[in-house]
């Protein structure tokens, strides 16, 4: 494989290893984060595209950023040439950032192996920092859009994409990258094919430990399935963190047929990741369980409450002997009881029989309420009969 060969073909493999190793030699922990957010983005999403489109929130989102701290991480990355930012325009006419990593810089940056300088202060943004730019009118920016199909790009006017002229900073030179891609960013985007068996391989050894995947992705491909058909296998799989080990998914990928349903056919889940499910349900069902208490709280505290707006008043003006002789008619006979005893402590504010006897009047005026009103309807069924 020549030198140019090299930088050319990034494998999903190469890309992964570039990222860990380039991440001490940043000068902000922000690059890296949308960096490892942009490219996460552009492999689930748009592997099959040179760029991939993503919003402010959606980049910020996905590593907890703030949307002003991924639009700084964005500019820094930028002005290092690490990174092409473009406008598109969606098949909805809205108008959003594309993006695209330029790994030939970053592995140049790894070869050296000298850490960045710090870059200028890129300014805030005080007028937009959560908004995107506004969708053009389609008629007067068509020539200002990404060209997809030809070969080369126009960008809009004074477009932010661009390197500065000047820079206290300037991006150190990486050894012989100029003769292979030029340090100035914008290029045609590289033409990027359907994934590989060669990507396929490098991701199963990086991300899920496979030693050998080989035999099996062979066997795949012998039983007529593409890259792709694998690739849904993987997202499966992620999809069940810890669910299955390298074994089960090397099974499940040397018997894998094109078409068939991709969460259909797997072996029993690990033990681990089946007691980390059932340990999950059961923190649910305690938080769950402790929701209920505390509602079932709340309503009785403000239950009690309109109890003690309603006839806290008219419970306090009762005399001892009225009260007693409530309680003996209409409460339960161990509240009858205590009131006997001590009126005075069995109406204390905040006492079990204070509800009690409280409950009891509302009952008691309820009562009476249906009383007049059967009371009216008798007397009015009379006097149509007179």
């Amino acid at each position: 494989m020549s030198k140019q060969q090299r930088y050319l073909n990034f494998t999903r493999g190469n890309k992964l290893y570039i990222l860990r190793e380039v991440a001490p030699l940043l000068p902000y922990p922000r690059m890296m984060r949308v960096l490892r957010s942009i490219d996460e983005c552009h492999w689930r999403f748009a592997r099959d595209e040179a760029t991939v489109t993503l919003s402010y929130k959606q980049i910020a989102k996905y590593d907890g950023m703030s949307v002003p701290t991924a639009r700084r991480g964005i500019q820094n990355l930028i002005d290092y040439n690490l990174l092409i930012k473009r406008e598109t325009v969606t098949q909805l006419g809205q108008q959003a950032n594309s993006y695209q990593i330029v790994w030939p810089n970053l592995d140049g940056l790894v070869n050296d192996g000298e850490p960045l300088s710090d870059p200028a202060p890129v300014p805030e943004d005080s007028t937009s920092d959560n908004s995107e730019t506004p969708a053009p009118d389609l008629e007067y920016e068509s020539s200002q859009v990404l060209k997809v199909g030809g070969d080369h790009h126009d960008h809009p006017p004074d477009h932010g994409d661009y390197p500065p002229d000047h820079h206290d900073h300037p991006p150190p030179d990486h050894h012989d990258q100029a003769t292979i891609y030029p340090i100035n960013i914008n290029p045609p985007p590289p033409v990027i094919n359907k994934p590989t068996w060669e990507e396929v391989e490098d991701l199963l050894i990086s991300e899920f430990g496979l030693g050998r995947p080989s035999p099996a992705v062979k066997a795949a491909e012998k039983n007529g399935c593409a890259p792709a058909d694998i690739l849904q296998l993987v997202a499966y799989a992620r999809s069940k963190p810890g669910a299955y080990g390298p074994g089960a998914l090397f099974i499940k990928i040397k018997e894998a047929r094109p078409g068939r349903d991709p969460s259909q056919g797997w072996p029993a889940e690990e033990k681990t990741f089946l007691q980390g499910k059932a340990l999950e349900s059961a923190e649910a069902r305690r938080a769950r369980e402790a929701s209920e208490r505390q509602a079932k709280r709340e309503a009785a505290e403000h239950a009690q409450q309109l109890l003690e707006r309603d006839y806290g008043n008219q419970l306090d003006a009762m005399g001892r002997a009225d009260l007693r002789a409530f309680a003996a008619a209409h409460c339960p006979a161990v509240v009858a009881k205590a009131v006997a005893k001590d009126p005075d402590d069995a109406i204390r504010p905040g006492g079990f029989y204070r509800v009690t006897v409280l409950e009891a009047l509302k009952a008691r005026k309820t009562e009476c309420l249906d009383y007049l009103d059967s009371a009216d309807v008798d007397g009015t069924a009379f006097v149509d009969q007179r």
